[in-house]
C-alpha cells in the first residue's frame, strides 16, 4: 500500500510539472534580473505562442497573442524556419539562451502547429521614451511587435542600416534594416513620418532597435496612397469550402472613400474561386452581381466595388470583403494580389502595399501522394516534349508530420521494357504540408533526352522509423513536336 501511495504522489507531481510546463513568451522573458536574463536561462521549456516573423533558413519571432510587454522572443533555429509560417499557433520545446543579453530559444527537439493563418498579437503602441535604444528599461519590448506614431528622423541611415527617431519626448529610439532593406534615401533628417512599427531587436554594441518587416511597417504620410491591403492565408481541407479575408489598413472617413477595384490570380488546377461573402465586412452594403468577372479559365478575378456610403474604419486589419474558395489538390496555393485601387472621387488611387495570401492543405491521412502535371504548360496532363524544353513536375509525399526525414523518398523512371532511365528522386522528406515538388527534364542518367515513348513512375516510400514500404506507379508520355 505503501508503495501504492508513493507511485500515485510520484504520477501526480509528474502530471503538475507536466501541466506547468507549457508557458507563455511572457513567463520566459519577464525578468528582475539587473541585466534581463531570463529566469529560465539555461533550461529546457516548452513554449506555446504565434509565430509573427520567419527568416527563412534561419530563425523566426514568437510572440504572445495578447501582445504588450515581454510578450515577444527570438527562436534561433533553421529546421525548425523552413517548416513554420507567420500566423502559426506554435509549442516547441527548447533551450532559453542568454546570447550577448539577447534572450533567444534554440535547439528545438520538438514542435507542433495547432493551427495556421492566426491573426498576429497587436503591434502595441509606445513611446521612443518607452524603448530608449539605449535604456535597460527597453529590455521589456524585446522580440516585440512596437508601433511609434509621428515620429521625427534624427539621423541618417548608418553603414549599419540603423538610424534614430524621437517623437515628441524627444528621447531617441533607433530602427534598424535586418528584417526589412528600407530605401535609404527615404530617410532623412528632420522628416516627420506618420508611423514606423515592427519587432524588437538588441545587440550587445548598438542597444534595442525595431527592424520593420516590409514597406507596410514604414509610413511616411498618413494617406490614402499608403494603405495596405493584405489577403490573409490559411490552413484548409481539401474539397472543402474556406473563406479567407481581405484586409485593409484604416480608411480615414476624409479620405471618402467611394468604391475600389481589385484583382487577384489563383492556379485553378489547385484552387477554385467560389464567390464572395460580404456580411459583417466593409464592403456588406455591397448587392451588384455585375461587380465580379472571372476570367475563361477561373485563374483571374476582378471585383469592380462601388460603395452607397463612404468607406471607413479605424482598425489596420480590417475585413473588407470575405474571398470564397474551395481546395482541389494538396500543397500550397498562392493567392497573388495583382492590383488594388481605391477611388476618391476625382481620383483612382493605386495602392503599393499588397500582401499576397497562401492557402495551404495539408494531407491529413495515410496516403501515398504522387501527382504528374506538365510543369512548363500548367496542363494536369502527364504529357510533355523535352525537345521544346518542356519539364514534368513530381508533387509526391504522404501524411503531413512535424518530423522532418521522417520517410525516404525514392523516385525511378523506367521505360516499356523496364529498364530504369532516371532517378530524379532519392532523399529523406518529412513537412507540415505532406507535399514534396521535383522537376524531371526527360533525361536519362547520361543527360540525353529519352526517346518518345511511355514511360512509368515509380514512387517508393520508405518510413525510416521501421523500414516498411510503400509504392505506387503512374505512366509518364514523352510526344514529339508533331503530336
Amino acid at each position: 500500500m505503501r508503495s501504492l501511495i508513493l507511485t500515485l504522489i510520484a504520477l501526480i507531481m509528474v502530471a503538475g510539472l507536466s501541466a506547468q510546463q507549457v508557458l507563455s513568451v511572457y513567463d520566459i522573458q519577464s525578468s528582475v534580473d539587473a541585466a534581463g536574463n531570463s529566469t529560465y536561462d539555461g533550461q529546457t521549456v516548452t513554449v506555446r505562442a504565434i509565430v509573427t516573423h520567419v527568416i527563412p533558413n534561419s530563425a523566426f519571432y514568437i510572440g504572445d497573442a495578447s501582445g504588450g510587454p515581454w510578450s515577444g522572443v527570438y527562436v534561433y533555429h533553421r529546421n525548425t524556419s523552413n517548416a513554420v509560417s507567420v500566423g502559426d499557433d506554435v509549442q516547441l520545446t527548447c533551450v532559453v539562451d542568454e546570447y550577448y543579453n539577447l534572450t533567444e530559444l534554440v535547439n528545438v527537439s520538438s514542435f507542433e502547429i495547432f493551427s495556421s493563418g492566426n491573426p498576429l498579437p497587436p503591434a502595441w503602441p509606445i513611446s521612443t521614451a518607452d524603448m530608449a535604444f539605449n535604456s535597460p528599461d527597453s529590455e521589456q519590448w524585446e522580440g516585440v511587435l512596437v508601433r511609434f506614431n509621428n515620429v521625427q528622423i534624427k539621423s541618417t541611415v548608418d553603414n549599419y542600416g540603423q538610424f534614430k527617431f524621437a517623437d515628441d519626448s524627444n528621447v531617441q529610439a533607433m530602427a534598424d534594416n535586418g528584417l526589412f532593406a528600407f530605401n535609404n534615401s527615404d530617410i532623412n533628417v528632420g522628416d516627420w513620418w506618420y508611423m514606423i512599427q515592427g519587432i524588437v531587436d538588441y545587440h550587445s554594441s548598438a542597444g534595442y532597435k525595431v527592424n520593420p518587416r516590409n514597406q507596410s511597417d514604414m509610413v511616411k504620410t498618413d494617406a490614402l496612397v499608403n494603405a495596405s491591403i493584405t489577403i490573409e492565408s490559411k490552413e484548409a481541407e481539401l474539397n472543402k469550402r474556406v473563406d479567407i479575408a481581405m484586409l485593409t489598413s484604416h480608411v480615414n472617413l476624409n479620405w471618402y472613400v467611394s468604391s475600389y477595384t481589385a484583382s487577384f490570380k489563383i492556379d485553378p488546377t489547385k484552387v477554385l474561386f467560389q464567390g464572395i461573402k460580404y456580411e459583417n465586412t466593409l464592403s456588406r452594403l455591397w448587392d451588384d452581381d455585375d461587380s465580379l468577372t472571372v476570367s475563361p479559365n477561373g485563374d483571374l478575378i476582378t471585383i469592380y466595388y462601388n460603395s452607397r456610403e463612404p468607406l471607413f474604419t479605424e482598425d489596420d486589419d480590417a475585413v473588407l470583403i470575405i474571398l470564397q474558395f474551395e481546395p482541389v489538390s494538396y500543397g500550397e496555393s498562392v493567392i497573388d494580389l495583382q492590383e488594388f485601387c481605391y477611388v476618391s472621387p476625382p481620383n483612382s488611387v493605386q495602392l503599393n502595399n499588397l500582401n499576397d495570401g497562401i492557402l495551404r492543405v495539408p494531407i491529413k491521412e495515410k496516403v501515398l501522394w504522387l501527382n504528374i502535371l506538365n510543369a512548363t504548360t500548367g496542363s494536369t496532363k502527364n504529357i510533355f516534349n523535352p525537345e521544346l524544353n518542356e519539364k514534368i513536375m513530381l508533387e509526391y509525399g504522404t501524411q503531413a508530420t512535424t518530423m522532418i526525414n521522417r520517410y525516404k523518398a525514392i523516385i525511378r523512371i523506367y521505360d516499356v521494357q523496364g529498364r530504369l532511365v532516371a532517378t530524379p528522386v532519392n532523399k529523406n522528406i518529412g513537412n507540415l504540408i505532406g507535399i514534396n515538388r521535383e522537376l524531371w527534364d526527360g533525361r536519362d542518367y547520361n543527360r540525353k533526352l529519352c526517346p518518345i515513348g511511355v514511360y512509368y513512375c515509380h514512387y517508393e516510400l520508405i518510413e525510416r522509423s521501421t523500414g516498411k514500404k510503400e509504392t505506387t506507379i503512374q505512366p509518364i508520355v514523352i510526344k514529339s513536336i508533331l503530336d
